[in-house]
């Protein structure tokens, strides 16, 4: 193995049940991105997301800050534009949330996670096959995740992946989300409309 090869492997049968953990309590305030048309408390099971369990488990993905929900809902666009388009932003909102209960989190942002194994490279390879097989092996101790996400450069954690039934919960929501434009503005990312076509001019000769 050279270091252009990944070093994480899937976890296979390791015994996960010693992973440090970390407790999600309702004290902590999370944020998650969503359309204004949609629920907030969705778990995924599609495959699209980092951690999706398969049905009848699914995962909900949240952040700890504002920024972070907003890099994490946009995606690469934002990092390749440097701006989130008017199109995008106009249906979308961030809510504020807190769950109904106390949550224990696999911990992969500790300093021990190393010794099952675990390395950076679970929030920011893709494709999504090995933190699929992680999030399947930690979902029989944990209730989900705690990570540092692939859009930030943050040296925290800072975003949950939690695990439950798929669907959509009916957990408490955001009585007034914010909508994703005024997010953005607060948090000094601009939003804009792109122009649908750009003059090329030739260079004097």
């Amino acid at each position: 193995m050279s270091r252009d090869d990944l070093a994480l492997r899937a976890p296979g049968t390791r015994a996960l049940i010693r992973f440090p953990r970390w407790r999600l309590t309702r004290r902590t305030s999370l944020k998650r991105g969503h359309r204004a048309t949609n629920g907030p408390w969705w778990f995924s099971s599609s495959g699209d997301g980092r951690f999706d369990l398969r049905s009848p488990r699914g995962t909900c993905y949240l952040a700890f800050d504002d920024r972070t929900a907003i890099r994490e809902t946009v995606g690469e666009s934002l990092t390749s534009l440097g701006v989130i388009t008017r199109e995008f932003a106009a249906d979308r909102v961030i809510s504020t949330l807190r769950v109904p209960s106390s949550h224990t989190l696999a911990d992969t942002c500790a300093e021990s996670a190393a010794d099952f194994g675990l390395t950076r490279e679970l929030a920011t390879m893709t494709p999504y096959d090995i933190p699929h097989a992680w999030a399947a092996a930690l979902d029989t101790d944990f209730d989900g995740i705690r990570y540092q996400t692939r859009f930030t450069t943050t040296p925290n954690a800072n975003a949950a992946a939690l695990f439950g039934p798929a669907g959509e919960a009916d957990w408490p929501a955001d009585p007034q989300p914010e909508p994703l434009t005024l997010a953005a503005s607060r948090c000094g990312i601009a939003v804009q409309t792109l122009p649908r076509a750009v003059r090329i001019v030739e260079p004097p000769e």
